[in-house]
């Protein structure tokens, strides 16, 4: 009657450690190899038969447990939370770790896990590469197809905020909304509250395909020093935001709100 070994094996992701023994607890051979297909395809070549060999399962088990399934009696996979907690020892390392897995398996003591087939196996690492596509998708879409206010572009949120500080003096709407948070007792977030419904308007208008056209008015630039100023910044923000300035049928500002907010009430 020939002899069963009994191999058990501590993978990891660059190496393996083994101990072999005999039914009896006699070491056979102990040591690692590279975890590679041609360095366990010599490996095996060097241990007696028959032989059955088990494994901690890891992240590395799969391609293992198939590549040596036809080289071995039985081929187990243990659970390893159950396993920790058999054989739990102070002194731990590879060569340890591997012997104690010998041993659970010669004493049938392995917490043995399910091991699905390599079809199941490919097919869930198939759903979970699926998976990983899909949420990168979605994260891409929510990251473009957010709000400009929403993906902190400095550089766009000036420009609405300078923008906003000019309608209120030309629509009575966006005025009323200023005085009324105003009246809350912070004037930020009455600019903020008219940039915000600055951005409806722009969206209204772009949804209905109307092309907008802006002027600056005589009263913004006869009014000093301070307000040509105000006015050329809020021609530069509205530029900037894709409004079509010095158009050759100026509009008045007024109006251009007027139309943009009527426009926005009918979408």
């Amino acid at each position: 009657m020939q002899t069963m070994y009994y191999i058990g094996l501590d993978v990891h992701k660059r190496t393996i450690s083994y101990c072999v023994k005999a039914a009896g607890g006699r070491v056979y051979a102990e040591g690692a190899i590279p975890a590679t297909r041609l360095d366990l395809d010599r490996w095996m070549k060097t241990l007696p038969q028959p032989r059955t060999a088990a494994m901690e399962a890891t992240v590395f088990t799969g391609w293992i447990y198939d590549h040596l399934l036809p080289h071995a009696t039985a081929l187990k996979v243990a659970h390893p939370l159950m396993l920790r907690a058999i054989a739990a020892a102070k002194k731990k390392n590879d060569r340890v770790d591997a012997s104690k897995i010998c041993d659970c398996l010669r004493c049938d003591f392995l917490p043995e896990c399910y091991m699905a087939s390599t079809a199941i196996r490919e097919r869930r690492r198939t759903l979970r590469y699926r998976n990983l596509l899909v949420r990168q998708m979605v994260q891409m879409k929510n990251k473009t197809g957010t709000p400009l206010s929403k993906q902190r572009n400095k550089h766009l949120q000036t420009t609405l905020i300078e923008a906003a500080k000019m309608p209120p003096r030309f629509s009575p709407q966006l005025a009323m909304l200023y005085d009324r948070e105003r009246q809350k007792g912070n004037a930020n977030r009455a600019t903020l509250a008219v940039a915000r419904k600055l951005v409806a308007y722009l969206m209204a208008v772009d949804r209905g395909q109307r092309n907008s056209q802006v002027i600056e008015t005589r009263s913004c630039l006869i009014n000093g020093r301070g307000a040509k100023r105000r006015a050329s910044s809020g021609a530069k923000a509205q530029s900037l935001l894709g409004l079509n300035v010095g158009a050759e049928a100026p509009t008045p500002v007024a109006t251009i709100y007027e139309m943009a907010s009527s426009n926005y009430v009918a979408a």
